[in-house]
């Protein structure tokens, strides 16, 4: 009977040791990396990039500044089939937040990484519009408008018709924005005046035209790393002192702009007798 009691009581410990096991089993935390369906791709020339769960890469439009898709006329749509995906699962390296989706004007779902509508890039052979295969980048720089998917993007270029606010002529720009699609400037006093950079907008001015303060960012392939470089300027609000510069020219935004993305509303714009140009590279 000793034994019998000893006996079921190890019994009884065994299956409590397997209850135990297999609810941990049923609450280990699922690794996000294995289960993504948007990946990082890495290549020697344009460093780290978007793509789809089978490894096609995914690409933005400069001209999708504002947000919604522009790739609308009957031989870009075919070219750049949208990228949507109703249940996106990001790796640990990506934020969830930064992805969403939009509907197009003609009533499809497209996916969407900071507020850029994102695409893949479908040649045309032998008259039939055929996605690139897995692990081509072969869409990028396209135009000079077509650009891979870098996370790791500072300062991207956008393309858009731009009203010069002193002559009221519109016209069609690239120019620099950030990753969300603001817009960026150059101050004349700037290039005049170059050994005071620093201090050509302070005070006033600076409310207006704050300063970028940004170390030196990756860049799509149309622009220059090495175009990119900081000077010292009075600590911001947050602490920050280093003001980007592009070509020696320091950048900044425009307080007209209501950080909107793809809005240009300082573009040749003489704010008090002093000079200011949407930055074009």
């Amino acid at each position: 009977m000793r034994f019998w009691s000893v006996g079921l009581g190890l019994a009884l410990l065994s299956l409590l040791s397997l209850g135990v096991s297999s609810c941990k089993k049923d609450t280990d935390p699922v690794d996000p990396d294995a289960v993504a369906t948007v990946k990082l791709a890495t290549s020697a020339t344009l460093g780290t990039y978007l793509t789809d769960a089978e490894g096609n890469t995914l690409y933005y439009f400069a001209r999708d500044v504002d947000g919604a898709n522009t790739c609308t006329s009957a031989t870009c749509n075919p070219l750049w089939p949208v990228y949507y995906d109703a249940n996106l699962k990001v790796p640990k390296a990506l934020k969830a937040e930064d992805f969403a989706t939009k509907t197009t004007t003609d009533g499809r779902p497209q996916t969407t990484y900071k507020g850029w509508p994102l695409y893949y890039y479908a040649p045309a052979a032998n008259g039939v519009y055929t996605r690139e295969a897995p692990g081509q980048t072969s869409g990028n720089g396209v135009g000079t408008v077509w650009y891979v998917v870098n996370p790791g993007y500072g300062v991207v270029l956008a393309s858009k018709s731009v009203e010069d606010k002193t002559t009221r002529v519109v016209s069609n720009k690239s120019f620099l924005v950030d990753v969300n699609g603001r817009a960026l400037y150059f101050f004349a006093k700037d290039a005049s005046s170059p050994t005071s950079q620093p201090t050509n907008c302070t005070g006033g001015c600076a409310a207006i035209w704050p300063a970028l303060y940004l170390s030196a960012p990756l860049v799509p392939s149309a622009l220059k790393s090495s175009d990119f470089a900081t000077i010292a300027r009075t600590p911001n609000a947050a602490g920050a002192r280093e003001q980007l510069t592009y070509k020696s020219r320091p950048l900044y935004y425009y307080a007209g702009d209501n950080a909107t993305r793809g809005r240009v509303e300082g573009n040749n714009l003489n704010d008090s007798g002093d000079l200011w140009l949407v930055a074009t590279p």
